[in-house]
């Protein structure tokens, strides 16, 4: 059974933990030479979990399938669509699990409890982004019920130019709660 659970300053090292086991096996060809480390230490590091953690308008939540952690989900409470007039939304910025939870259902859950959550904090829309690349995901978030609403480049420099292409991706709720 698949549980989701929120993180706190307790949880600071399983989180660092979780974070670098879910995120290697997936994305570690993105990089050129360097850029995994710079990436670890600008998203994983304990002082930069430490401050995220303390943050009121950011949420880390563990997903959890008998009894272990198998990955994580991070929500920005606030933060507006991009290019747009939507400014009371929910960003899923992080939705990372163990590569072996890959195909289980493990992301429409994960998804799903962010929608739930936007709609407990009486958000207008849930958005993220996506690599353009990446099929599956968008698929997956399509299937969910998102949109693509733009396109953005990252501008990580040690990160191969191929994989930069990024889609915004944004699910407004409906207002009845439905």
């Amino acid at each position: 059974m698949i549980k989701v659970e929120r993180a706190t300053q307790v949880d600071l090292d399983e989180l660092q933990a979780i974070g670098v086991a879910s995120y290697l096996p997936h994305y570690q060809h993105l990089w050129k030479a360097g850029g995994v480390d710079w990436y670890m230490n600008r998203c994983f590091a304990v002082a930069v979990l430490q401050n995220e953690l303390n943050d009121d308008n950011i949420e880390y939540y563990f997903v959890r399938a008998d009894e272990q952690n198998i990955g994580f989900v991070k929500l920005v409470l606030q933060k507006p669509v991009p290019d747009s007039d939507i400014k009371n939304a929910l960003y899923l910025e992080k939705i990372y699990f163990v590569k072996e939870w890959t195909g289980k259902g493990v992301g429409r859950k994960l998804i799903e409890f962010a929608i739930e959550r936007a709609r407990e904090l009486k958000r207008d829309c849930v958005w993220l982004t996506a690599m353009d690349t990446s099929e599956k995901p968008i698929a997956a978030y399509e299937k969910a019920g998102f949109t693509i609403h733009s396109r953005t480049r990252l501008d990580f420099e040690l990160m191969k130019a191929e994989f930069r292409g990024m889609v915004v991706m944004k699910n407004c709720l409906e207002k009845n709660g439905n």
